[in-house]
């Protein structure tokens, strides 16, 4: 089975080489017009690189995404589920400024989060936590992007 990149990915590599190209040349034009032009033209041609970045690290730019992976990342292999709680605890507050992940799947052998979109009507609410159990302890943990 082959896997193609997605047209956007191709997009932003084509434009990272052009506004390298294009800031290349700003240094060798003497018009000072010009040189503006050439860094505007550069930094528009930037934009899908931009889009792709944002995509790919939510984070950057969403306190969130911030929250939830490091909630993510406090969950070790080995914690109770009394640990885990303990953990959301710590990264959700009461009364802080990020509601706490939805519990979709609470069951003895797993347990789920889903990312509160905090916001009504979101399209983002579909990062998960997924925790395997076994015998009472964390025993596999999977982070699942939207």
């Amino acid at each position: 089975m082959s896997q193609s990149i997605h047209p956007i990915v191709v997009l932003s590599i084509l434009g990272i080489v052009a506004s390298l190209i294009l800031l290349v040349t700003v240094f060798r034009v003497r018009r000072v017009g010009l040189k503006v032009l050439l860094v505007l033209i550069a930094v528009v041609t930037l934009a899908p690189a931009a889009l792709v970045v944002l995509t790919m690290y939510p984070e950057w730019v969403d306190a969130r995404f911030r929250s939830y992976k490091a909630f993510y990342a406090g969950i070790q292999l080995g914690m109770t589920r009394e640990d885990v709680m303990a953990v959301q605890a710590q990264h959700y507050p009461e009364g802080g400024p990020r509601q706490r992940p939805l519990i979709m799947v609470d069951e003895a052998e797993s347990l789920t989060f889903f990312m509160h979109a905090e916001v009504p009507d979101s399209w983002i609410n579909c990062e998960g936590i997924l925790l395997g159990f076994k015998d009472g302890k964390v025993a596999s943990k999977t982070y699942s992007p939207d």
